[in-house]
């Protein structure tokens, strides 16, 4: 399950801190102990988590706008991003130090991730056409998106059908050594996919950045709909 599907969920009992910074496993080293001292700072005070998702969500939309007019700025791109993720990680640790966990608040701010992930791929397609003077890199963008639907409308049609199993994870159902299952799931993982655009952006590969995306999108939708058919087949 993807992580921002995942911020969907409400659970009864909410996993302990650690294994929520333990689905980060890069941010998890920086951005997250830095989020976590904001979010203690920030809790005693009128500050809200929403405007946390709302400075994220603005540190978003200038990285596409350095992206679209000053491409020659693209490590300052990457910097912002970094900036939107770290008040993304923010927000959540803001609103439990506050006790404010709110369905609409995790509404929210799955529906900002999947607006910033799409923005940002729509500016780097743009800057990529227009830097190899062919149209090839709007049909990436296109695989992307159609195969990050694909995926998202399996996962919650999944929801939709009863509550969540372990089939993508269950031994049973990949007949792969674990690490295998480990490096299939990794892209799965939002802190991954979006520290792989950072590196696009402070090198400019960005071609192979969205090759990669839509690559990764295209494969997992089919495989996760043969493993949820096979688990709800299996129910009747």
């Amino acid at each position: 399950m993807s992580t921002n599907v995942a911020k969907l969920i409400v659970r009864p009992n909410p996993p302990p801190e650690s294994s929520r910074a333990g689905r980060y496993p890069l941010s998890r080293w920086y951005l997250r102990p830095a989020a976590d001292r904001l979010a203690a700072l920030l809790a005693p005070t009128r500050i809200r988590p929403v405007h946390l998702t709302l400075c994220g969500l603005f540190s978003a939309a200038a990285a596409a706008g350095v992206l679209l007019w000053r491409p020659e700025w693209m490590p300052a791109a990457a910097a912002l991003v970094l900036v939107y993720w770290f008040f993304d990680r923010c927000d959540g640790l803001l609103a439990r130090r506050q006790n404010a966990v709110t369905p609409f608040g995790a509404w929210l701010d799955a529906n900002v991730d999947e607006l910033v992930d799409v923005g940002l791929h729509v500016a780097v397609a743009a800057l990529a056409a227009r830097a190899v003077a062919a149209p090839w890199p709007w049909f990436l963008l296109i695989g992307f998106v159609a195969g990050k639907y694909l995926l998202m409308y399996g996962l919650t049609s999944e929801e939709a059908n009863g509550p969540p199993q372990s089939v993508s994870t269950s031994p049973s159902a990949f007949p792969l050594p674990p690490f295998l299952r480990r490096l299939y799931h990794l892209p799965a993982n939002a802190d991954v996919r979006l520290h792989l655009l950072v590196l696009a952006l402070a090198t400019g590969y960005l071609v192979p950045e969205l090759a990669l995306v839509a690559a990764y999108y295209n494969l997992r939708w089919p495989l996760r709909y043969l493993l949820v058919a096979r688990r709800l087949g299996g129910t009747q």
